[in-house]
């Protein structure tokens, strides 16, 4: 319907602008030609050229613009579904005639309509519609009132009317959320929540006591049956809802409980009361002028922990700290890490690697070892001045990550053919070797150099006022991380995979062999670590311990075949541990996007999971954290390209943003101005101008396809914004650590030069977890990702500190972008409740089958390989083929022993039928292997060169690789 009443007034209205019409080239007989550059001197001969060559301008009929108003009316269970949508009726190009006989060139006729505006306005109440996509919660509505169609739309009611309308682009806000300062206690009184690192050092128990005490209160107060009756009769809850509540409650009591257990372990034990002061002590000397306390949830978290760390037999769950964001996660572990290092030096341990932190992604390794070098080097300032643990070894720091980031070995050229890796000597090898640009004490730059004597790559902080000055107990390459045992390991998961490759692993396992006084521990027992040392070897100094806190960050992402690889090996590591008669690891979790944890853990570990902290009953709100509505986190903004790519709409973003900084930083009051604020207010343009300095100079272009990154970057109009290539940074799998290490360095110190200040960066999900800038302030999102957790955590890069904007693009051509944009506000809203439950199955048999050869190996190297070479004379390790050969001939390794640790390894039960497809794998492996490898036995051949399939060297290599034969 109107048609014909939109095509008149879309006719009126151009012709009011009296603009003149187009007018093409004559056509036969008397062709038009082109004008040459006398023709466009002035207008006399503009209009010479155009009496001769062009249409005459009465001639030209105007172009048709029409639309009409397409209305659906279906009944839908007592009710009616309206659809209303603005239909575009132009004719073709080439049904419009310019002239009344020629079409016009479709080149110079857009008959697309633009910002079509379409309002309805019902006397009659609206039924809300339901998100199916959204999981049923008692704590969250669902609704959306209408939906868009290639449009978001917006809803209000007023004086019994409601008003519907499309708009162009979509908004959501979110607010920030912050550490509840104040509660309740029993007496009714508000209360200050302690937290602060004085008081935890002075008095770590009645500080403890009084957050547990307040903690109580608040469940009582939020969960108790009043309050849940309360919301109960507010959001109509029905009594699925309802049951859902009370196991929310039922929840809150147990985590109540489970913080109450770790304060009085707190309580009853010296060493855990000295450990978790001396932990606090070392926060507060690392944070300096940063901050002075701990949010309530780390600290909370923290105590909860200590029953695990002093007993893990005991307590064998996985414990996830949960948390939105930038919300304070690491900092929370990196405390639980501290107090491991000193529990275990009080009650024994005198040195060896005690933690070990593994991340999914290369960038969250190298940006977090930053982190906890500065932990763990102030822990060695403290130890050094406790008279307990003084005369123990150093607390260290490895960056355990491998060789496509650090060597795995270094050895000082010696003109044999036996090695020719990197020359350590080489100042290029010496800053592939930097784990740290800077002193985490004194913040001095550090000097990367080859030490001969020890065989080792050392970083020197040359600064003679630091506490630490000198020789830094930090090490990168593979190396000397196995030969010093450094006290935290910091490195990626796929290091797991070197259960299976490195003999030296058992060394981070507490069994070293024996120490050389020069080259550090040794795990073989023929000779030392370095090839060629006559050193005489010495006995293992008592107390070396081994790791017993393991830290998994971001857990989500250990999924799918990862996960399936990382599970298989982690029951692995477990097992071999166990078997050296060592304690079980304490495991802690970290993430900020996780549903179905419970399942994820049981395939990753083969535990039982806690998340901490529980939802409280309102959305936002728990004892921990509460949100401030009004205070900006976040503004989402989803637009639509018309008549344009992704990528294209993408690099208008751009172009726009790049034009509003200059504009902030030029001419501050016009965009003071715009925004409505006064422009007399000299501290307020100020403060305008200072932001487009710093906080919103930068734009992140966020790409979900490296496809769309190189056409970003390579777009002529973004190639325009930079003055030099200093200007792009970008992060993907592919970046090198020293260039993302610099890029980093010039974010958060921006160089006084324009040219080599950051002020774009491309990124790809590679930095989406880890790349904490907190100037940030500005992204533009390529499309809508698959996964609900990806949007969160990408947009987390933004708006860490002060209010942020994401732009989100959506792409026109993909059917699930158009349908999360008909209610973007509410996806936006809503997103948390749409993640994903992470799928991992480590059950899968084809997974079993991969790494039975890792797993064979592991036993060999970590566990059989020392018995067998000190049981007689001359003999190779176990990784030797003909080794295995002779070991088989002499009855040392038999069928029965490896189809036991095998199973054992991998957590097979010997007797369940659902493992019986697993038993059998196993064991026509091992029938295999044991039939042929003695027969394939050569001298000179390792027996992993003989394993099929060949044993991973990653955790990503799922797939057998591929062998291509050429002929050259």
């Amino acid at each position: 319907m109107g048609e014909e009443e939109i095509a008149t007034a879309l006719r009126s209205a151009a012709s009011r602008h009296g603009h003149q019409l187009f007018r093409q080239r004559l056509g036969a007989p008397a062709n038009g030609s082109l004008p040459h550059d006398f023709d466009l001197v002035d207008e006399r001969t503009w209009a010479s050229y155009g009496a001769h060559n062009l249409t005459p301008a009465t001639n030209v009929i105007p172009p048709r613009h029409r639309a009409a108003v397409e209305i659906e009316v279906t009944p839908l269970d007592g009710a009616f579904e309206i659809f209303v949508a603005v239909v575009n009726t132009t004719p073709a190009p080439k049904d419009q005639l310019i002239d009344g006989v020629r079409p016009y060139e479709e080149a110079y006729l857009d008959t697309r309509l633009y910002q079509v505006v379409l309002t309805a306005t019902l006397d009659a109440c609206v039924e809300p519609y339901e998100l199916e996509q959204v999981a049923q919660s008692h704590r969250y509505e669902r609704s959306v009132p209408a939906f868009g169609h290639a449009s978001p739309v917006s809803h209000q009611e007023h004086n019994g009317l409601t008003t519907l309308r499309t708009e162009f682009a979509a908004t959501e806000p979110t607010w920030r959320a912050y550490p509840r300062d104040k509660s309740r206690d029993v007496a009714g009184r508000e209360v200050p929540i302690d937290t602060s690192f004085d008081s935890l050092i002075a008095d770590p128990v009645g500080t403890i006591s009084t957050l547990v005490e307040l903690l109580d209160v608040w469940v009582d107060d939020n969960w108790g049956t009043p309050a849940l009756d309360a919301l109960h009769k507010a959001r109509g809850w029905n009594d699925k809802a309802r049951a859902e509540a009370e196991q929310g409650a039922q929840a809150a009591r147990a985590e109540a409980a489970w913080v109450r257990a770790g304060l009085d372990i707190l309580r009853t034990d010296p060493n855990v009361w000295d450990a978790f002061v001396a932990a606090n002590k070392v926060v507060k000397a690392a944070a300096g002028d940063e901050y002075d306390s701990w949010r309530p949830f780390q600290v909370a978290w923290i105590v909860g922990c200590l029953p695990g760390m002093v007993d893990p037999r005991r307590h064998r769950e996985v414990n996830i700290v949960w948390f939105q964001t930038g919300g304070g996660k690491s900092e929370a572990y990196l405390g639980l890490m501290l107090a491991t290092l000193f529990y275990g030096r009080y009650t024994g341990v005198t040195r060896g690697t005690q933690v070990w932190a593994r991340f999914p992604l290369r960038l969250l390794a190298l940006q977090q070892t930053e982190r906890f070098a500065k932990m763990v080097m102030n822990a060695e300032i403290l130890r050094r001045a406790d008279p307990r643990i003084r005369d123990t070894g150093a607390f260290g720091i490895g960056y355990f990550v491998g060789g496509g980031n650090t060597p795995n070995r270094l050895r000082k050229p010696d003109g044999s053919n036996y090695y020719n890796g990197p020359d350590p000597t080489d100042p290029a090898t010496a800053e592939a070797c930097r784990v740290l640009s800077d002193c985490p004490v004194c913040g001095r730059s550090l000097t990367v150099k080859w030490d001969d004597p020890s065989h080792t790559m050392r970083h020197v902080c040359e600064n003679p006022n630091c506490q630490l000055g000198g020789v830094l107990p930090i090490w990168g390459v593979d190396d000397d991380i196995y030969r010093r045992a450094p006290s935290v390991l910091v490195g990626t998961v796929d290091k797991l995979a070197q259960l299976g490759q490195n003999q030296a692993f058992q060394i981070l396992l507490g069994r070293p062999h024996s120490l050389c006084p020069k080259h550090g521990y040794s795990a073989n027992p023929t000779w030392c670590s370095v090839f060629g040392c006559k050193e005489q070897r010495r006995a293992v100094p008592k107390g070396f311990g081994h790791v017993r806190l393991e830290i998994a960050d971001e857990l989500h992402l250990l999924d799918e075949s990862l996960g399936a690889l990382d599970g298989m090996y982690e029951s692995l590591l477990q097992r071999i541990s166990e078997h050296l008669k060592n304690e079980p690891f304490q495991i802690v979790g970290a993430t900020a996007t996780i549903e179905g944890y419970q399942n994820q853990v049981r395939h990753l570990y083969d535990r039982d999971a806690r998340r901490f902290p529980v939802n409280g009953p309102e959305a936002g709100e728990t004892f921990w954290s509460t949100t401030r509505k009004g205070d900006p986190l976040r503004r989402f903004l989803g637009v639509r390209s018309r008549a344009s790519t992704m990528v294209t709409a993408t690099r208008e973003v751009a172009v726009v943003h790049d034009q509003w900084v200059r504009d902030l930083c030029d001419d501050p009051k016009s965009v003071v101005a715009e925004a409505g604020l006064e422009v007399d207010d000299a501290s307020i343009v100020d403060e305008a101008r200072r932001a487009g300095e710093d906080l919103f100079e930068v734009l992140v272009a966020y790409c979900l396809r490296n496809e769309d990154l190189t056409s970003f970057v390579r777009d002529p109009a973004v190639r325009e914004l930079l003055e030099s290539e200093d200007n792009l940074a970008i992060i993907n799998g592919d970046t090198s650590p020293d260039v993302i290490r610099s890029a980093v360095a010039r974010l958060l110190k921006p160089p006084g030069n324009s040219s080599e200040r950051v002020r774009l960066i491309a990124a790809t999900k590679a930095i989406g977890h880890g790349f904490d800038v907190a100037r940030l302030g500005v992204m533009a999102v390529m499309g809508t990702p698959t996964q609900a957790s990806e949007i969160i955590q990408a947009s987390a890069r933004v708006g860490r500190r002060f209010p942020g904007l994401v732009v989100n693009v959506i792409n026109p051509s993909r059917d699930r972008d158009a349908s999360v944009f008909r209610y973007y506000p509410e996806w936006i809203r809503y997103l948390d409740r749409l993640v994903h439950k992470v799928p991992v199955n480590r059950e899968s048999v084809p997974v079993l089958k991969r790494v039975l050869p890792g797993g064979l190996m592991a036993w060999l190297l970590q566990v059989l390989d020392r018995d067998w070479i000190t049981g007689g004379r001359r003999r190779r390790s176990l990784a030797d083929s003909t080794a295995f050969r002779d070991a088989v001939n002499d009855g040392a390794v038999n069928r029965g022993l490896l189809v036991s640790l095998l199973r054992h390894g991998f957590g097979i039960d010997d007797t369940s039928v659902y493992h019986r497809m697993h038993r059998e794998a196993i064991d026509a492996w091992v029938d295999d292997h044991l039939a042929t490898l003695p027969l394939r036995a050569e001298a000179g051949k390792r027996l992993p060169d003989l394993l099929h399939p060949s044993v991973p060297r990653s955790l990503r290599d799922i797939e057998e690789p591929l062998t291509i034969y050429g002929e050259l």
